[in-house]
């Protein structure tokens, strides 16, 4: 009889090895992109920013938490699993790290006097006149500090009519935009707080009615992206007046923001933020495309003592930074 012929079985294919989708050339990218993300993290929670590149990488976590997650997601889809487990559990880390500033914290229990602070860098005088003494009024501003005042931008800002509504002044004008102002409806004493900076940082006793008198300071950070300037940059926020007896306040622009380590060891000193505390810390105050994208670096910290009635960012036509205003209430 004939033999039977057999036939080769089928081969398995379910046991043959996947190949993961795009080669060894997009797996290299992708771990390329996750070694650096991880690096970031790195950086971010360490705290260091001694390089002007740090400095302004730091600035922009928010914006890297997000692309952090969606390079995990896409590393995942790619059957990249561990490279793309790992980078979203690092991602969702320094989500973590944000979601305080969403949240409103609860105040302490002050029932002092209380007093509205509003700040804006006005963009080398840029800022349109009418639009800051409106907010200045219909926002009811006791205080008004004023980053990059120009003496062309005082003379309009007055012309405006913000002489009338707040006529105690201590401030430095010039053309080059390192002038900054104090303006109070209350009466107001200049004070030497710290060593002479970068750009003018006066600072002032705002006598309020009765005994609840306070020490405010206008910020104007030197910013810490320029060429050299790390080193400037967070030695002038370690040297901004700490608390003391009476109760002080610092408004302005900080070029720095909660991301940055050197800022947050001035907030930890004894103060708080009044965007956080409020549940607004996310909230831009800083936009200038196509240079950066939207950040927070302006802001009115306050004596830990002290509450916060309120807090809100408005728009400032013709300035790059936003007006700051913030109801303090005094211990």
């Amino acid at each position: 009889m004939p033999k039977t012929q057999q036939l080769d079985p089928e081969p398995d294919y379910d046991d043959a090895p996947r190949r993961r989708i795009g080669g060894r050339k997009l797996g290299f990218f992708l771990v390329t992109l996750a070694l650096l993300f991880v690096a970031y993290v790195v950086l971010r929670i360490a705290g260091i920013e001694s390089v002007e590149v740090l400095v302004a990488a730091m600035a922009l976590t928010p914006y890297v938490a997000a692309f952090g997650l969606v390079l995990g997601l896409l590393c995942v889809l790619l059957r990249r699993r561990i490279v793309g487990v790992t980078v979203v559990l690092l991602a969702l880390a320094l989500g973590a790290l944000l979601v305080p500033r969403l949240l409103s914290e609860e105040q302490p229990p002050a029932n002092g006097e209380r007093l509205r602070i509003m700040s804006l860098n006005l963009f080398i005088g840029r800022a349109d006149p009418e639009t800051v003494v409106r907010i200045a009024r219909e926002q009811k501003v006791d205080a008004l500090v004023l980053p990059e005042l120009t003496d062309q931008a005082d003379a309009a800002l007055d012309e405006a009519g913000l002489e009338e509504l707040l006529p105690n002044r201590v401030y430095d004008t010039d053309t080059s935009g390192s002038g900054t102002a104090i303006l109070s409806r209350y009466p107001l004493r200049q004070v030497a707080l710290m060593d002479e900076t970068t750009l003018a940082q006066p600072s002032a006793v705002v006598d309020l009615p009765g005994n609840d008198d306070i020490e405010l300071t206008a910020v104007h950070i030197q910013p810490g992206v320029r060429t050299g300037s790390a080193g400037t940059w967070r030695r002038e926020l370690a040297e901004l007046p700490r608390p003391s007896e009476r109760v002080r306040v610092l408004a302005g622009d900080f070029n720095a923001s909660l991301d940055h380590a050197a800022f947050r060891a001035l907030v930890d000193r004894g103060y708080v933020d009044a965007a956080e505390s409020s549940g607004d810390g996310m909230e831009a105050t800083w936009r200038s495309w196509p240079f950066g994208p939207p950040t927070t670096i302006d802001h009115i910290l306050a004596d830990d003592r002290c509450a916060f009635g309120s807090y809100a960012v408005f728009d400032a036509p013709g300035s790059d930074h936003k007006a700051l205003v913030a109801e303090i209430i005094l211990p």
